[in-house]
């Protein structure tokens, strides 16, 4: 287990995107204008047009993912994730309307906003962190930046 204490000052958003916006993409705006490294993704709320996604696999390693895109009207259920080293890891339930199926997974660039979407975001000033992919198990890990 890795643990890393934000001490400090933090900040907190409330996130409107919308209709048209592409959500990761405009969300990596805010944390690059911010000059946010390290934070939570509290939660989110809203509707999708078109969602990017990948989920794993299988349990054992090397992991594998499946990437995969749907269209059509999307209802999310849950947004949440976390920040470090400046970029966003963040995990949707949606539910794909037209196919009364809902998935689970890792949201992706490329998806866009339908209505409307909302995230409360959390961000840790003066904790620098950054994702470095493990020898072993060739998993990334977060780790704290020293200085």
């Amino acid at each position: 287990m890795i643990t890393i204490e934000a001490p400090g000052r933090v900040r907190t958003f409330l996130i409107y995107f919308q209709r048209g916006d592409y959500i990761v993409e405009k969300l990596m705006e805010l944390l690059k204008r911010e000059g946010a490294d390290a934070g939570l993704i509290l939660s989110g709320v809203g509707s999708f047009d078109i969602i990017k996604l990948h989920t794993i696999t299988k349990t054992t390693l090397p992991s594998q993912d499946r990437f995969f895109t749907l269209e059509g009207p999307i209802e999310v259920g849950s947004i949440q994730g976390s920040i470090a080293g400046g970029e966003p890891h963040i995990h949707v339930v949606v539910d794909d309307v037209a196919n009364s199926k809902v998935y689970v997974g890792h949201l992706e660039p490329g998806t866009r906003v339908c209505y409307r979407a909302e995230l409360g975001v959390m961000l840790f000033e003066g904790v620098k962190t950054k994702r470095v992919v493990n020898p072993e198990t060739h998993l990334v890990d977060v780790l704290p930046v020293e200085g």
